[in-house]
């Protein structure tokens, strides 16, 4: 009798620690989400219109939306995690995009310094040609 008295008491004391843990961990979860809402909320109001006037792709703003009402709702960890998803996928794409578009821009930049050069040979030619002898 003793042992099932000691045993149970046991269960009740690893019960109510393990009560209190998942008490912490909860609210720990909770600040957590607040604190990535709070951040999402005012990252996407700085860069939403960055300095030049150029706005984030819809895409994005739209992961950004659905992720902040997932982390809204309670107990929503697989809304959630599809909101993440979502918006790591947007994330990827415009980076992707970002990279063409850097490309792009590099190799206008070599075509430019090839018509530079060009240019320079030319009128090299033409004060040679025209200077007089």
């Amino acid at each position: 009798m003793g042992i099932s008295f000691s045993s149970s008491l046991f269960g009740l004391a690893g019960s109510l620690i393990l009560g209190f843990l998942d008490l912490q961990t909860n609210q720990a979860q909770n600040r957590f989400y607040t604190n990535v809402e709070d951040w999402l909320a005012t990252t996407v109001q700085e860069i939403g219109v960055g300095a030049g006037g150029a706005a984030l792709p819809s895409d994005i703003v739209d992961a950004v939306e659905r992720l902040r009402q997932s982390i809204g709702e309670a107990g929503s960890g697989k809304a959630t995690n599809a909101a993440l998803a979502n918006l790591a996928e947007a994330i990827q794409g415009l980076v992707h995009h970002m990279r063409a578009e850097q490309q792009m821009i590099r190799d206008w930049a070599d075509e430019q310094a090839k018509l530079n050069n060009d240019l320079r040979r030319f009128l090299e030619r033409m004060a040679r040609e025209t200077a007089p002898r």
